[in-house]
């Protein structure tokens, strides 16, 4: 039986801010195929395209200059900023800018420069949203996609302060929260445990970043006697090194540019974005512990069941973070959120994967209706919806015998019931 590395494969310090990929998940949604040149320079500049803005300058505006826009290189513009537009110029802003500016953002850090088209892009394949190599966009991304308004998506073409793609809305927290747990968890569950048994309810990046070599090299030491092909045993390689790589750091002077920090962030801000820890100061890479993280390793209490959490508790766990009353949907409800789920997600034969159709119908339901749809229930509903009406419902499964992919065939009009999609 294969064994899935729940570490992601690319850690680098640009991989900060979730709403970037918002636009990279559209971007590769449009084409069939691309390659890391064409898709990262492409949704780089689009971030970089500049904005005209005329005083009086907000002062969140006027604070994020002051305190991120340090290099010499914007020495004109925060004269003209921070003198509050009294000559009563305009000046060009960065996209981004704009949007990391917002009061209603919860960090201003994560501003990307041209050079990390290279970078941010493996996010979106660590997450199993891009397809690694022809960069095409996967099934989990349209999830991500169906929950995003379409004015957020455009908003990146044309700045729009009421729509800024930057905040992040429960339902996308929801996805989100998924794919991170899905790939990362390995590291986030050691560095999220370790946190609150050590009661450290205020940290730095500092604090947390000294704490992942001896995650690293434990995430790596359980998968010793696991059979692994040659690429994973190389990456648990690499792993290795990363760690001391990153214990070098330590008891050094903080600079902000290390290992340690490289490798940590990803590990930090994602989770201010998805709820998990606040920032009492936003621009700075220090950070509080949430009631919510404690409510989700209170669920998640066990790694090595990281399979069952998400199956079976995924959604029960979000309605706890989010504080809703809640019940179990019932089957027709289930029926219904799998139809259009399956609609939304379908692919060019029809069919789409159980868990993502499973997902975006259990986020709708959450959300919209306050209801409860497992990722083991909409299996079980799938089976016993195919034996009872096998002209509605089709599926495959893998070598495993586990459902893999669906497609919702057409139920004729005499039998009274739904059109199929």
């Amino acid at each position: 039986m294969s064994v899935k590395i729940r570490i992601l494969g690319s850690a680098k310090r640009p991989m900060q801010r979730m709403g970037f990929l918002k636009l990279l998940c559209a971007q590769t949604a449009r084409t069939e195929t691309s390659n890391l040149v064409a898709v990262g320079k492409q949704f780089v500049q689009k971030l970089l395209a500049r904005v005209r803005v005329t005083p009086p300058f907000r002062e969140s505006l006027r604070e994020y200059v002051r305190l991120r826009l340090t290099d010499k290189v914007y020495q004109d513009l925060r004269k003209a900023v921070l003198n509050g537009g009294s000559a009563g110029g305009a000046v060009s802003l960065e996209l981004q800018d704009l949007y990391l500016s917002d009061p209603a953002v919860v960090s201003t850090t994560g501003k990307l420069v041209e050079q990390d088209w290279r970078r941010y892009p493996y996010l979106g394949t660590g997450l199993d949203l891009i397809k690694p190599g022809t960069y095409s966009v996967m099934t989990r991304a349209l999830v991500l996609l169906a929950v995003t308004p379409k004015e957020e998506v455009v908003a990146f073409d044309r700045y729009d302060e009421k729509h800024n793609p930057l905040r992040i809305s429960p339902e996308q927290a929801a996805a989100l929260l998924y794919c991170f747990i899905d790939n990362d968890a390995e590291i986030i569950h050691r560095l999220f445990n370790a946190l609150l048994e050590g009661k450290v309810d205020a940290f730095d990046e500092r604090v947390a970043g000294d704490m992942l070599p001896g995650i690293i090299r434990q995430s790596s030491n359980s998968f010793r006697n696991a059979s692994l092909p040659v690429e994973d045993r190389e990456r648990l390689g690499v792993l290795e090194k990363v760690a001391g790589s990153i214990a070098d750091w330590k008891d050094k002077s903080y600079t902000g540019g290390g290992a340690r920090e490289e490798f940590i962030r990803v590990r930090l801000e994602p989770y201010c974005d998805l709820g998990l820890f606040t920032k009492p100061d936003k621009h700075r890479f220090a950070y509080n512990v949430t009631p919510a993280l404690h409510k989700l390793m209170t669920n998640w209490h066990n790694l090595e069941a990281t399979d069952d959490f998400l199956e079976q508790r995924f959604f029960t766990t979000l309605a706890r973070l989010h504080r809703l009353r809640v019940r179990e949907a019932k089957d027709d409800e289930v029926k219904k959120a799998l139809l259009d789920a399956g609609q939304t997600l379908k692919s060019t034969l029809g069919y789409s994967p159980i868990t993502d159709v499973g997902l975006l119908a259990g986020i709708r339901l959450l959300f919209q209706q306050k209801r409860i749809l497992e990722l083991s229930q909409t299996r079980t509903v799938l089976r016993t919806w195919q034996k009872e009406a096998p002209d509605v419902v089709r599926f495959t499964v893998d070598r495993m015998g586990t459902l893999a992919y669906v497609k919702f065939l057409e139920v004729p009009a005499s039998s009274g019931g739904r059109k199929g999609l």
